[in-house]
């Protein structure tokens, strides 16, 4: 009886101690850090550097058909100009409603970053809502990076990014 209370102790250690020592630190990653630079010095450039590459899409289609069979991929080019357009628009749009608020782009200071998964067990790779929690002139604010996607062991910017008051 004693054995298995010690073995079912050391499972279920392992099991927290896997979960806490897998954490990564997320604001050290260089989605994180360009998206807090691009804010702060209001450029976009930096934000088009957190996009996927042609060759991170070419990575990922071949899980995505294996995942869902049935489901209709684009073409490479429509995908990259598509991911483009819309990072441009949020960001800007995210710029004019922290503006709009008292936000002081050039102040911000990042307090912490937050890792939400959302995976999907039909494609086998890591992804979830990455949340950068901001401050500037006493005001407290997240910056959502939505569905953000690891490949390669570099995560990248897959979808939308929000704004939204503490």
């Amino acid at each position: 009886m004693k054995q298995k209370i010690t073995t079912l102790l050391l499972l279920l250690f392992f099991c927290v101690s896997l979960n806490v020592f897998a954490q990564e630190n997320f604001k050290e990653t260089t989605l994180v850090k360009n998206i807090v630079s691009a804010l702060q010095n209001q450029d976009s450039k930096l934000v088009m550097e957190s996009l996927p590459t042609k060759g991170d899409i070419l990575y990922i289609i071949p899980m995505v058909k294996a995942g869902r069979p049935n489901e209709r991929v684009p073409e490479v080019d429509n995908i990259l100009t598509n991911f483009k357009t819309e990072a441009s628009k949020d960001f800007n749009e995210i710029l004019l409603k922290g503006t709009s608020f008292g936000v002081e782009w050039e102040n911000i200071t990042l307090q912490n970053v937050r890792y939400e998964p959302h995976n999907d067990e039909k494609i086998a790779i890591k992804k979830g809502h990455i949340i950068l929690i901001c401050n500037s002139n006493e005001i407290d604010f997240e910056i959502i990076l939505r569905q953000s996607i690891k490949i390669k062991d570099k995560w990248t910017l897959m979808d939308r990014m929000r704004f939204r008051l503490l």
